[in-house]
């Protein structure tokens, strides 16, 4: 065989041996039990992100969407890629007013009506609160991450992220309430099960108190302004 007819099987291997370590890499999950301000366990294990650091990946082509329905941002906590972009569709039959008083990354969507929806797109990592001018009940978090190696957790805190290249990485957990906690993982090509306790700050009365985009408190509304 020709010198160049051995560097095209050579060529052809690697790519097969690193699509197929990408391929055999294994899952981790496992569940994020909360602590509340009294030091005891809540039900409140949902609304949690639980991430992969130390890599970055490019935005998903598609939008990440955040609904306002029923007066609430749907889903309450919505997990983005650094860069993509994030659609806010109004499904009520009211006005809304979305915005965030993020330091570095504020962004004031104004006035509109039930069947439109405004976009933005995010590129400072970490949360970015998000309320409504009019209703002063409608919070909601996005969290900025680096990667697309996250998994949220359901109502019983579990979680599950489809595993980063191998190698190792501090695992983290962010919870709305505001608790952390990290650890170090490996990832090889086998499952692996790592379960966090994060210890909230706040409680839902505290997330809901904030002031409207001007900074003042929110005046009581007629019904004619909803």
């Amino acid at each position: 065989m020709r010198p160049e007819g051995w560097r095209a099987c050579l060529a052809v291997v690697v790519v097969l041996a690193v699509g197929s370590s990408a391929a055999w890499a294994g899952a981790i999950s496992g569940t994020v039990t909360v602590i509340g301000k009294d030091g005891k366990p809540t039900s409140r294990s949902d609304h949690a992100v639980v991430y992969v650091q130390g890599i970055e990946t490019p935005p998903p082509g598609a939008p990440a969407v955040l609904d306002q329905l029923g007066k609430e941002f749907v889903p309450r906590l919505l997990p983005v890629v650094k860069g993509q972009e994030v659609r806010f569709p109004n499904l009520d039959p009211v006005q809304h007013n979305v915005f965030s008083p993020h330091e570095q990354e504020p962004f004031d969507l104004g006035l509109y009506p039930h069947g439109e929806s405004r976009s933005v797109r995010l590129n400072v990592l970490g949360r970015h609160k998000v309320y409504c001018n009019l209703h002063k009940s409608m919070v909601a978090d996005i969290l900025v991450l680096p990667n697309r190696f996250f998994g949220l957790t359901d109502a019983q805190g579990r979680y599950r992220i489809d595993a980063p290249p191998a190698g190792e990485y501090v695992v983290r957990v962010w919870h709305v309430f505001g608790g952390t906690d990290q650890k170090t993982v490996r990832v090889g090509a086998s499952d692996q099960t790592v379960d966090f306790t994060v210890k909230s700050a706040q409680s839902a009365e505290d997330v809901v108190a904030h002031p409207d985009k001007a900074g003042k408190g929110y005046a009581q509304p007629s019904s004619e302004s909803y």
